[in-house]
This record gives structure tokens, C-alpha cells and sequence, in this order.
């Protein structure tokens, strides 16, 4: 590279680290973006601050990686604050990311300034907070070391890092459907009844529902055998007309975990899990359970909020941390807190946030929700669609609710799945409004409380 070019260029990002040191932006504007996202050819320069970060910390080859760092920062603006990186890295070893510091991005996604800080979230594994700019993007790629004196080994070594990050990062592109049905168990002799499985999933597929969400709540899956759950998840895979997500809590730490190697073999689209709040109900132990779960699993995770269960109302920021869990793309929220869904959404853009209570789902879509899995699915298909895709949703929601105050009259006690089952009998597959309708002929000056 020319020197003048070079000299040009060191001035240029010198100009450009320090406008960005202390810039304002609006706070209601932050959100975390997947760190997967930022490993690219365009910052390549990322990779060496990695490994200056490794070796500081594991004390593994330091003089090798701090000489490269120096020596990348020197040709880059001329100078080299390693005790200022050290700072940084320290911080976030005790601290994680402060929200404070943003890394500032572009319309489209791309990098304007920060890349120390993510370096700390690659090490981390720490979703970085970012915050929308109108700026312009410059880019860091390898040429930029071939063109200024780097050796092949070096810039093997870094292209190769790069490489093992994706792979370690295992980034999983998804795509789910908007509604998904907490399906039945049908039972026939403590098996599973694989025709009546089967017509129910058809009667779902033929009103509009492609996704079926097994072994939940709705599913009595935390008391069938690991025999049965597979059987009802290797049906719902051989239709090969829904995606499927698969629950796999259970009572046990053990079992769940036993039950994720099975399911790595397969082609379910995504797990699901509720906490294990038999065993843990401290934040730290939930997290580290959910951690563990995000990397054993081979498909993307989806956690749970559910604290009418699991008596663990966590926080906007705690659920955030989980949310930011490497592998997870998701959320189950069953919770009518429907204003902290909606600064939960509005903080974590790229994330699937499926809202659980079928009595709320129009205020839940509203509030962030990108779509729906629930057990009343089962009943009304029709309406949950017309609800989701906005059709009516203000008249359908009644609707709704008006058919499960109905049954919920006549089966008061039984759990969820039982209620689904029992209350399927009375509506034997019949239209939604026809039965809406019909219950309303059947109620009017009758039962004042529906």
C-alpha cells in the first residue's frame, strides 16, 4: 500500500474511533443482535483481538498474540493501548456487556465502531446491545493484512479462527410458523393412539395450523414415558406436512438431557424446555441449566416463561440474558404481563417470542409477539388464525374467549390437557362459529356469567 494511501488511511480511522467515543444516541433504541451476525470477512480484524483476549486470560502464548495485536494497531492508526484492552476485558469478565456502550450499527446491520468490545462478546458469548445509525460502514478484511506486511501463517491463523467461530457459534438460520398447536396425547392401552394423532394433526393442517408443538403441558409430556414422547415425535415428523417443535422438560435434569442426544438425530425443527423449577429456582442455576441445554442441543432452543408453573417471575433483563444464550432463538411467554413482553421484544429484534395464553394472544401479538403456541388451538383453530393473521382479532378474541368460558364452566378443575381432550368430545370438530353460535343459543338468559 502506498504510504501516503496508508498515512490517508491511519488518519481516517483515527477521525473515526474518535467520533464514536462518546456518541449520543436515544436509549429506547438499544436492542441485542446476535454476535453470530458480526463474524464476517468485513471485520476480520475482530480475530485478532480474539486471540489477544484468549491468551491474556488463559495466559496462553501472550507475547505471541499481544505482539500481533501491536502490531496490527500500530499500522492500522498508529498506536497501541493494550492496558486500556486489558481494561475492557476485565470489565466484562466481572460485568458482562454494559448496556451503556452500544456497539453503533447501520441499516444494514453492519459495524460502524466497537470491534474491541466485540471481540469481548465472541469470547464471552455474549450477544452485544447495538443501537441504529445513519452512518456509513467501512470495512476491515483480509486484504488489509496481506496488504500490510502480515505473514501467511498469521493470516492463515485468522482466517481459520474465523472459520471455527462459525462452526463453535453453530449459526442456525430459522424459520418458524406463526402458530404452532400444543398438541394432544391421544392414549389407547398406555400407547399412543397413532390414528387418532394422526386425524387430529390432519383436522389442524386442514384449518390452517402447519405447526405442531409436541410433548408440552397440553401434551402431558412432563408424565409420558421417553418411549411414548418419541413415538408422538417420530409421527409427527413422518407426515412431513407441519414443523415441528418438541418439548423436552422433565422432572429430571438428567432425563431432559438424555432425551436432547435422542432428538439431535432427528429432523425436528427446534426443542423447547420449561426450566427444571423442581430441581433449581435460582437466576444463576437457570441460567447455567439453559446454557448447558443450548450447547448439548444440535437444533435451536426455545426457553420458557411461565411463572403461574414455575413460580419464577423473572426479569425483563434476566429473561433478556437468557434470550442471549448462544442457540437460542426463542422464547415460549406465558405470562399476561403484556408490557414487559413488549420492552423484552423491542430489545431483542432477531428473536422468536411466542405468546402462551390464548386468552390474551390479540394483546400479545400486539405487544411484540411474533406468533402463538397454546393448547386451545386445538379447539379453535379457525379463530386463532383469523386472530393472528388479523382478521377481526377484537371480535374473534371474544369469540374465543367466549367458547372457553363456556367449557371452562363445565370443566372447572381438569388441568390443561384433560380440559383440551374432554373438551374436544363436546365440540366434536365442529366449525368454530357454528359452535359459537350454538353454545350462544344454547346460554342466552341462561348463564348470565358467559
Amino acid at each position: 500500500m502506498d504510504v501516503l494511501i496508508a498515512n490517508d488511511y491511519k488518519e481516517q480511522l483515527k477521525n473515526i474511533d474518535n467520533k464514536w467515543k462518546n456518541f449520543k444516541y436515544d436509549s429506547k433504541k438499544v436492542f441485542t443482535k446476535n454476535i453470530c451476525d458480526f463474524i464476517s470477512d468485513e471485520h476480520i480484524d475482530i480475530m485478532v483481538k480474539y486471540l489477544y483476549i484468549k491468551a491474556y486470560l488463559e495466559n496462553n502464548h501472550y507475547e505471541k498474540y499481544k505482539e500481533l495485536y501491536e502490531k496490527m494497531q500500530e499500522k492500522r492508526i498508529g498506536r497501541s493501548n493494550v492496558k486500556g484492552f486489558n481494561r475492557v476485558i476485565n470489565s466484562f469478565k466481572q460485568k458482562g456487556y454494559l448496556k451503556k456502550y452500544p456497539i453503533p450499527i447501520n441499516s444494514k446491520g453492519k459495524m460502524l465502531n466497537g470491534s474491541h468490545r466485540l471481540a469481548c462478546c465472541l469470547y464471552f458469548n455474549i450477544n452485544p446491545y447495538v443501537v441504529e445509525m445513519d452512518e456509513d460502514d467501512h470495512y476491515y478484511n483480509i486484504d488489509w493484512f496481506k496488504e500490510n506486511g502480515f505473514s501467511n501463517d498469521e493470516i492463515r491463523e485468522i482466517e481459520n479462527l474465523k472459520e471455527q467461530l462459525i462452526k463453535e457459534y453453530n449459526k442456525v438460520k430459522v424459520e418458524f410458523e406463526n402458530i404452532y398447536s400444543a398438541m394432544i396425547t391421544p392414549l389407547k392401552d398406555s400407547k399412543l393412539d397413532i390414528y387418532k394423532f394422526k386425524k387430529h394433526a390432519n383436522y389442524l393442517l386442514n384449518n390452517g395450523i402447519k405447526g405442531l408443538f409436541v410433548c408440552g403441558n397440553t401434551g402431558n409430556g412432563m408424565g409420558l414415558s421417553v418411549d411414548i414422547k418419541k413415538e408422538i415425535l417420530n409421527t409427527a415428523i413422518s407426515m412431513k406436512k407441519f414443523s415441528v417443535i418438541c418439548h423436552v422438560g422433565a422432572n429430571k435434569i438428567k432425563d431432559i438431557f438424555d432425551f436432547v442426544e435422542y432428538l439431535n438425530n432427528t429432523n425436528v425443527q427446534a426443542i423447547a424446555c420449561i426450566p427444571p423449577y423442581k430441581e433449581i429456582s435460582k437466576f444463576i442455576d437457570i441460567k447455567k441449566f439453559y446454557e448447558t441445554l443450548a450447547k448439548l442441543s444440535k437444533k435451536p432452543l426455545i426457553i420458557y416463561h411461565i411463572p403461574s408453573v414455575t413460580g419464577l417471575n423473572l426479569s425483563k433483563n434476566k429473561i433478556i440474558e437468557l434470550l442471549n444464550i448462544n442457540n437460542v432463538v426463542g422464547m415460549k411467554y406465558t405470562d399476561n404481563n403484556v408490557r414487559k413482553l413488549k420492552e423484552i421484544s423491542r430489545e431483542v429484534k432477531d428473536k422468536y417470542i411466542f405468546f402462551g395464553r390464548d386468552d390474551y394472544l390479540k394483546d400479545g401479538l400486539r405487544n411484540g409477539a411474533y406468533g402463538g403456541i397454546g393448547g386451545c388451538y386445538n379447539l379453535f383453530p379457525r379463530f386463532i388464525k383469523d386472530i393472528i393473521n388479523g382478521k377481526s382479532p377484537i371480535k374473534t378474541q371474544e369469540k374465543l374467549n367466549y367458547c372457553i368460558k363456556y367449557l371452562r364452566n363445565i370443566y372447572p378443575t381438569l388441568p390443561g390437557g384433560e380440559f383440551v381432550l374432554k373438551a374436544l368430545e363436546i365440540k366434536n370438530y365442529m366449525d368454530d362459529n357454528y359452535f359459537y353460535n350454538k353454545i350462544r343459543r344454547e346460554t342466552n338468559d341462561k348463564t348470565s356469567s358467559i
